[in-house]
């Protein structure tokens, strides 16, 4: 009888054992660490808007802020930007707008407005 219980208690030890493991297994593999530095969806078009920015205007960008995103269509969104440009000891403001595909991710076309 002895042995009898001593089994008993083993297996109870052993299958609550088991059920913790489980469990905190479950949670843990549930829980996912956010990205530290998520990129912003409308990175990549920052990314084109600055490289063609410094290309038409033969300068680098100093800074830059996106302003929005416009949908226009199912098939067209805009991002826009508000960049610096250092050029000949001056400071230029452009906006530049992107126009893409949002569904292809295609690029459309990009525009400039100078900002006075």
């Amino acid at each position: 009888m002895k042995n009898s219980l001593t089994s008993k208690i083993k297996r109870r030890v052993a299958a609550g054992s088991l059920l913790l493991i489980l469990c905190s297994s479950s949670i843990w593999f549930q829980y996912q660490i956010p990205a530290a530095h998520a990129e912003p969806a409308y990175a990549k078009w920052g990314v084109i808007a600055v490289k063609k920015a410094e290309t038409k205007y033969g300068a680098p960008v100093k800074d830059y802020a996106h302003m929005g995103r416009t949908v226009i269509s199912e098939s067209i969104a805009e991002e826009k930007f508000r960049l610096l440009i250092q050029k000949d000891n001056k400071e230029l403001t452009v906006e530049v707008t992107v126009r893409f595909n949002p569904q292809t991710d295609e690029l459309i076309n990009v525009d400039f407005t100078a900002i006075h």
